[in-house]
């Protein structure tokens, strides 16, 4: 057999093998493309992920909720909550929170709420009227927070404070005994709401297929496999005409 029918053998050969290995990352291709050329109108671009296991796997792990019980009046709800850098009232998100959410409390027509380094008062309904840092006033290093008649107490290592919401004036106080606001763990209709509404602003659908499409999903060796299927494609793409235009008699003209 001549050297020129070997090669021809073999390279037929490795066609097919390249061709069946290459097939797995045309049909991913193949899907991926469409799902992304109709993103807008399968409404895959607002759709978010929901999966943890695909959260955790982009580096968005599910923050720790926590949550502080308010007066049960309250028609808007009962619960203020930090989950993420998000404040929440009820379901509704009503602000941020840069560090720990340390105590909310309910006055008769604002709701006081302590973070980190901040004094935050709301109405009722939610909407901000104050924010008070420790650069405005805000003593150093406050750890929690209570009520004490219509006044917010507040506890520092150097004793116990309070914050008149009517004038904005702090002023020491002496009181023992105090009963501070603690967390509690929220009912589980509200967890599952505020989970929604978290994984509802990340990641979508069309993020993940454009990342599978390429191989960014699986970082720089997803990326490099996608490169070697396309190398693989163009290989079959030019061994496939070879063949057909090197098999024998092909061009020989009809007698």
């Amino acid at each position: 057999m001549s050297p020129y029918r070997i090669f021809r053998m073999l390279l037929l050969r490795w066609h097919r093998r390249i061709g069946v290995v290459a097939a797995i990352f045309v049909v991913v291709l193949v899907v991926t493309g469409i799902a992304i050329n109709h993103s807008d109108d399968w409404g895959l671009d607002k759709k978010p992920l929901k999966q943890a296991w695909l959260l955790k796997h982009y580096g968005i792990p599910t923050p720790i909720l926590r949550s502080f019980p308010l007066n049960k009046s309250l028609a808007s709800g009962a619960w203020l909550s930090q989950f993420g850098d998000g404040l929440y009232l009820a379901e509704k998100q009503i602000g941020s929170c840069n560090g720990p959410l340390l105590g909310a409390a309910v006055l008769p027509d604002t709701i006081a709420v302590l973070c980190a380094g901040r004094l935050q008062l709301f109405t009722l309904a939610g909407e901000k009227l104050d924010d008070i840092s420790e650069s405005l006033g805000l003593p150093r290093g406050v750890e929690a927070l209570s009520l004490y008649q219509e006044a917010v107490l507040l506890r520092t290592a150097g004793g116990v404070i309070a914050f008149d919401s009517r004038s904005l004036m702090f002023s020491v106080m002496n009181i023992e005994n105090v009963i501070w606001a603690e967390p509690d763990l929220a009912p589980p209709a509200l967890q599952r709401s505020l989970l929604e509404q978290y994984r509802g602003s990340g990641l979508s659908w069309e993020r993940l297929l454009l990342d599978l499409h390429s191989g960014r999903l699986f970082g720089s060796v997803g990326v490099f496999i996608m490169d070697l299927a396309a190398i693989a494609l163009l290989l079959i793409a030019l061994s496939g005409v070879w063949v057909w235009v090197s098999k024998p008699g092909r061009w020989k003209r009809p007698s």
